[in-house]
């Protein structure tokens, strides 16, 4: 409602993950390590533990864990932990896909049955990892199984590694007298705290930027009693942050001022309070939340301009088969298909964007939406996560009902419904490197025929002139940080490999995802 108003191009305090706002404070980028470190460690052994305050991040940080794993990774993700220990072992065969003799097995036969699938993938050379979310719900049983998962070993290396998230409670649970033997195994331990003070300006300010903002949206002030009444939990800031967007926009004013942020707070509520106790923000934000999801819910499966869905409310996952039917194993061979839209040189054996020399194609990884594969236009490589295992689609088309790739057999239309649910948001962006490019790394100071093309590649994304176009000046670098911030790049203002991919992919040069193009070359994916 307020987004052209105040020069946003998408909601900033979306409730929604989406990767290119999150915003890594030094204590996350911690927690992430130590998750990260948990799964690296391999057959290490032992318990990772990540504790927070509801709305602290923690189911961010697993979606951003589970994106960046190793290929040599597998990931059984537990979402419901209030399950008796043989549910428990049931889920956990279905996440890694381990077929069962028989529905009605035992706990020893379902026990076997993971233990075989351990060795076979510790033979192939792949890790197993088991991440339990809001583990404080976890019963004593159901905790005690899980440790004696952590008995499968070999002589030398433990099967299973696993990962326990949850809140507070869960430290509290762990430190009790009958769970002692599971306490000593936890090899690292992380609890996360909320933003402080700095960290929630630097937060909304991100959150601003990667929405489009150019200019300061919340007074000082603002900042101040936003961070007062929310104690720094992300999830609270979103809703009273966007509260206080509609009631500036509602009273026609430029910039959000304290006395906004106070009265969004207690529309929020419900009603006059003081909003000093964690706990009641905590609740506040999770009622709030909850109803705002089944809005986006509601929102998000009706038809859209951007990605409109099949009308079918219900649909089947597809088997292994028809998943591999046009996914690819490896990045470089999906990446290689798209420089060949471009009639580029193939990027080589590994898809590792930012070493290419000059001649060769150029490629970036980038956070993208729905909305945003519109908006550029380009065919692209689609990172696709499932069991921890990623594969990857070229993109060639966009249709309004569905999405058309090339798979390592032949070309084939998909449905988005069944590809959205697997894709995070990560891509990988190919395009061709301009002849004039050496592999110079272009910053302030820089002149010359790259330059001007830079600037006309920004003009195509925020409509501003250059003053000098040939020139690398300071606010050219403000511009490209901008550019980064908004696709996920890493902002510093300068145009390396990657970011001269994504400037090369808004020129009017090369191959479009809205391209009309032999409809004969494509097939429909067999349906179940």
């Amino acid at each position: 409602m307020y987004l052209d108003y105040f020069e946003l191009k998408e909601a900033p305090f979306s409730i929604t993950p989406d990767p290119r706002f999150v915003y890594l404070t030094a204590q996350h980028r911690d927690a992430l390590a130590h998750l990260l470190f948990g799964i690296n460690q391999g057959g290490g052994g032992g318990f990772v533990q990540l504790t927070g305050e509801v709305g602290t991040g923690k189911t961010t940080l697993c979606r951003l864990l589970m994106a960046q794993v190793p290929e040599t990774v597998r990931i059984a993700l537990v979402l419901n932990p209030m399950q008796q220990p043989i549910e428990l072992l049931r889920t956990i065969c279905d996440e890694l896909r381990i077929v069962l003799p028989k529905r009605s097995a035992s706990i020893k036969e379902l026990t076997d049955a993971l233990t075989h699938y351990l060795l076979e993938s510790y033979a192939a050379g792949l890790r197993v990892v088991l991440i339990v979310d809001e583990a404080q719900n976890l019963s004593f049983e159901a905790l005690e199984q899980i440790r004696l998962l952590t008995n499968l070993e070999t002589p030398t290396q433990k099967l299973l590694q696993i990962i326990l998230l949850g809140q507070p409670e869960l430290r509290e649970l762990l430190a009790r007298e009958e769970l002692r033997q599971l306490a000593q195994r936890i090899t690292a331990r992380f609890h996360l705290a909320p933003l402080t003070s700095e960290d929630t300006v630097a937060y909304v300010e991100h959150r601003l930027a990667v929405a489009g903002r150019r200019k300061p949206l919340f007074s000082r002030d603002a900042m101040r009693e936003l961070h007062r009444l929310t104690h720094g939990y992300p999830r609270a800031i979103n809703v009273i942050a966007d509260r206080a967007l509609l009631g500036a926009y509602a009273r026609t004013h430029d910039v959000v001022d304290a006395k906004m942020v106070r009265a969004a707070a207690q529309e929020v509520a419900g009603h006059r309070v003081k909003l000093g106790n964690r706990f009641r923000v905590a609740l506040m934000a999770a009622t709030v939340v909850l109803l705002l999801s089944v809005l986006a819910l509601r929102s998000h499966w009706a038809a859209s301009p951007s990605m409109p869905r099949q009308a079918a409310p219900v649909t089947i996952a597809p088997s292994p088969e028809l998943r591999s039917f046009a996914a690819f194993e490896d990045a470089a061979t999906a990446a290689n298909v798209v420089a060949g839209w471009w009639g580029t040189a193939t990027l080589g054996d590994e898809a590792d964007c930012g070493q290419w020399r000059a001649g060769r194609a150029l490629c970036a990884r980038l956070r993208l939406n729905a909305t945003m594969l519109r908006e550029l236009d380009r065919p692209l490589v689609l990172v696709l996560r499932r069991q921890g295992a990623s594969q990857w689609l070229a993109l060639r088309r966009l249709k309004p009902d569905a999405v058309q790739v090339a798979g390592p057999q032949r070309l084939a239309e998909r449905s988005w419904v069944e590809i959205e649910p697997e894709w995070l948001g990560d891509a990988l962006l190919v395009t061709e490197a301009p002849q004039v490019y050496d592999g110079t790394v272009l910053g302030v100071g820089a002149t010359g025929a790259l330059v001007e093309r830079v600037h006309a590649a920004l003009h195509a994304f925020d409509g501003h002139e250059a003053t000098v176009p040939g020139r690398y000046a300071a606010e050219t670098a403000e511009r490209v940080r901008r550019l980064q911030a908004h696709y996920g790049l890493r902002p510093d203002g300068v145009v390396g490999p990657e970011t001269l991919a994504l400037l090369v992919a808004l020129g009017t040069e090369g191959p479009r995802l809205s391209d009309r193009i032999d409809e004969k070359a494509f097939v429909s994916a067999p349906q179940q």
